[in-house]
């Protein structure tokens, strides 16, 4: 904080001194009819001096006429209530100790100057470090006594700064090198040189950047762009050198500002005590440029009809220390060739801009119209080049384009939305991706569905160029259990593009398609022979001539659906039938009530007789037939018992035995009442 307040005192100080020194003239506004006296201190008119030392000062004084003149005086004098008085001033020829207050410098040969020395005593004033006063010198003479006089400065001060270096010349990134002095002034009440031990310090306070300052002076900090001299040794002093580099551009030429640029540092105390330090440097002219505003634009347009229209503010901006003009021209033929719209692509001259320091600059307009469904990565243009009017040297090509980027879409089909298959059995879907989007695109696929249908897709992912197809199969695999007509419900196919990433849910680029499969239904049946409880196989039996018994048969449904059976016999004689001639059997289940009606005639069919039972399903073509059933029809019985006949259980034929037994009581009745 203290630093900074310093800081600020410095700068308000400094400007303070710039005004002190364009008012100070360097002679009086009261001139005589002839002569003139100009004085050189250490600074310009302002010279320094410890509270125990001496302020010099050489005065030349002439004749603007050139005549002569007789008894030319000399002489020194302060305000009024200043503390100072003339006599503190002594003044001489150079050569001896002269007197004080006021000096006779003798005649004036015409056509020739006089050289005085003023030696100005600091101690009788009682100033301190920091005190200043002005002093006026006077010249007169018998022939002008009005004379000349003019106001000088006396500054106490335990130190001075200077720098004795001329001006160096400068090209844009140049580096010269440059010497600050800083000299010690204090000497004690017996005039003998001492130390100056407090901190004096040099500050760059250029108002400006422009300017790389560096010094491998260990006093000299880079960041606070300070030297700090902590000691000054005794009649003697030091020299802070600086390495000055001329960069960015924007010190403006010695042309163009028509003087030298000054590169001013602030000597300084904690007394208070400031000086100024100006370097100068002849700053050559730089012409340089810069533009901004140009560039690639992105559009998506790639999936839709919209022409996108493109604008570009750009600005041309004058980097030189100089006035320059800039001629600007454009090259369309890459846009051209494609059928690109420019808009304001017309060559022209920006006429003189004012140089970098100043914000020199020229801006217009250009635009670009991008048509629709592009191709992905699709790139054109135009370009502009700058060339310096002052340096062809100086030049710079910029680009105006678009790019296509890569839009997503897709559309999915499937040959068929259903099928049927046997159970174990699969059915095939043709599903069909096609890429819309404008570039190529790597698609996923995923499949939702019951899981005992094995859903399953060919391949997980296919890379489909923009605009092409690809083809997947989807799988479902009806269950090897699944009854007849039964559903797969709703199975899915689901495709997400690559824009999709990891996170799938939501995405906007996902399109699917649904399909179903339905169970076949099989027809298996077995036609067969009759097993009774207790294992036995009945394929045959015996019935007396005229009289009747009943045979079974077994029939199983080892289909998956419910089967409509018909029955007929083969190879049967015409005596032989079925109890029915179709049966309704679910799947899995066997018949329990078939029946054959075995009606033996009365005469002429002694002897065995076989034949079969074919089982018909509902399809027309399946069949199942059993094997030989044998019917023996025996003679008839004359005993007195009546006729006999072979009986089937009743538990082996539930509801059929009872017709045996009917038909079986009616014969012996007849007999009976033949008897």
């Amino acid at each position: 904080m203290e630093q900074n307040v310093r800081t600020l005192g410095v700068i308000f100080a400094t400007l303070a001194l710039i005004a002190s020194v364009l008012v100070m003239p360097n002679v009086s506004a009261e001139h005589g009819e002839d002569l003139h006296i100009s004085v050189v201190g250490d600074d310009g008119i302002t010279s320094y001096a410890s509270s125990f030392g001496h302020a010099t000062f050489s005065a030349t004084i002439s004749s603007e006429s050139g005549s002569g003149h007789t008894d030319v005086m000399v002489s020194a004098s302060f305000a009024d209530g200043s503390g100072w008085v003339a006599d503190q001033a002594t003044i001489s020829d150079c050569s001896d100790e002269g007197t004080t207050g006021s000096y006779n410098a003798g005649d004036l040969v015409a056509g020739d100057t006089i050289d005085v020395c003023v030696s100005v005593s600091i101690q009788e004033s009682g100033s301190e470090a920091g005190d200043d006063v002005e002093m006026t010198l006077s010249v007169t003479s018998t022939e002008d006594t009005a004379g000349d006089s003019t106001n000088v400065g006396i500054v106490v001060s335990n130190w001075r700064a200077y720098s004795l270096d001329a001006a160096q010349s400068y090209s844009e990134g140049d580096t010269n090198s440059y010497t600050i002095t800083v000299e010690n002034l204090r000497v004690d009440e017996s005039g003998n040189d001492v130390v100056h031990d407090e901190d004096v310090f040099i500050e760059f306070t250029n108002a400006g950047e422009g300017w790389n300052i560096d010094s491998d002076n260990s006093a000299w900090d880079k960041m606070d762009l300070t030297a700090t001299f902590g000691s000054l040794p005794a009649g003697g002093s030091v020299d802070l050198v600086l390495d000055i580099q001329l960069i960015g551009g924007i010190v403006p030429s010695s042309e163009y500002i028509g003087s030298n640029s000054n590169i001013v540092f602030t000597a300084f105390d904690d007394a208070g005590v400031y000086a100024l330090i100006s370097l100068e440097a002849t700053v050559a002219n730089n012409y340089a440029l810069n533009s901004v505003g140009s560039g690639n634009e992105y559009v998506d347009n790639g999936c839709n009809d919209d022409t996108v229209t493109l604008g570009w503010t750009p600005s041309i901006q004058n980097f030189g220390n100089n006035l320059d003009s800039f001629s600007v021209t454009f090259d369309t033929s890459d846009a051209g060739a494609a059928g690109w719209q420019v808009d304001g692509a017309e060559n022209f001259e920006t006429g003189n801009l004012l140089p970098k320091f100043e914000d020199g600059s020229y801006g217009f307009n250009v635009g670009l119209h991008v048509p629709a469904g592009l191709p992905e990565g699709t790139s054109h243009g135009f370009s502009m080049t700058i060339t310096s009017a002052n340096d062809a040297s100086v030049t710079q090509t910029q680009t105006f384009s678009a790019t296509v980027v890569q839009c997503y879409g897709m559309t999915l089909a499937v040959d068929e939305t259903s099928g049927n298959a046997d159970p174990g059995s699969s059915v095939d879907f043709s599903v069909t991706v096609t890429n819309t989007g404008n570039g190529e695109d790597t698609i996923d696929f995923q499949t939702m569905g019951a899981a005992e249908w094995s859903p399953a897709l060919s391949e997980s992912a296919s890379t489909v160029a923009s605009g092409a197809s690809a083809q997947i199969v989807f799988t479902l695999t009806v269950p090897s259990d699944a009854s007849a007509n039964a559903q797969s419900g709703s199975a899915m196919v689901h495709a997400y593009s690559e824009a999709c990433g990891e996170d799938k849910m939501g995405c906007d680029y996902e399109a699917h398609v649904s399909v179903s499969v339905r169970a076949n239904q099989v027809y298996d049946i077995t036609a067969g022979y009759y097993v009774n409880e207790t294992g036995v196989e009945k394929k045959g039996a015996s019935v007396d001539e005229g009289m009747s018994v009943q045979m079974k048969f077994s029939l199983v449904n080892n289909g998956n659906g419910n089967d409509e059976v018909t029955l007929s016999l083969a190879n049967a004689p015409a005596w032989v039938a079925l109890g029915q001639e179709t049966a309704l059997i679910g799947p899995g289940q066997e018949a329990m009530t078939l029946t054959i009606d075995v009606m033996a005639p009365s005469s002429d069919a002694l002897g065995d007789h076989t034949f079969q039972v074919v089982a018909t399903s509902a399809d027309g073509t399946t069949t199942s037939t059993t094997g030989d059933l044998t019917v023996t029809v025996t003679e008839k019985s004359t005993s007195g018992s009546g006729p006999t006949t072979e009986e089937v259980d009743e538990d082996d034929s539930p509801g059929f035995g009872i017709l045996s037994v009917i038909a079986a009581l009616g014969a012996v009745l007849l007999l009976r009442r033949r008897s």
